[in-house]
């Protein structure tokens, strides 16, 4: 679960805060931009990478991607019309749907994830991968420990 709001008063943001907001604005347009050039977007990729490594539920799915039950549908609809994602019943529960990358998604992802390996690091430099992956790893235990 995510913390509860607590919205900063405007002149408690400092201008390292301000600048790391900024940046964070940016790199999520680079990433869309990215993912578009692949031919799905970024709230799609998020799904497909999130049922690329295994099937997941959706009731699960819309909880650990943030997004409401009817976005997730009309997001899985979209993927499911384009045979990048597909809608399995669980055996043990009538009700119950598990959603799983076709192996059009798996490539459709690992494309995604390509091009945006490449922009990451035209942006860092090459020389920059250390660094890059220190970033990464960071805010990845970050936001693993948010969401527990």
């Amino acid at each position: 679960m995510s913390a509860p709001n607590v919205l900063l008063p405007t002149n408690e943001i400092d201008e390292d805060m301000r600048l790391g907001i900024r940046l964070l604005a940016k790199l999520a347009r680079i990433a869309e931009q990215a993912c578009q050039a692949t031919g799905i977007s970024l709230p799609q990729y998020r799904l497909l990478a999130e049922v690329a490594g295994s099937p997941s539920r959706a009731s699960a799915l819309a909880t650990r991607l943030a997004v409401s039950r009817p976005t997730l549908t009309s997001l899985v609809d979209g993927l499911e019309t384009a045979g990048l994602l597909q809608r399995v019943p669980v055996p043990t529960d009538r009700r119950g749907i598990e959603l799983r990358a076709t192996d059009a998604g798996i490539a459709a992802v690992a494309r995604a994830e390509a091009v945006l390996a490449e922009r990451m690091m035209g942006l860092a430099g090459r020389t920059q991968r250390a660094d890059v992956t220190g970033i990464t790893r960071y805010m990845s235990s970050v936001l693993a420990q948010s969401a527990a």
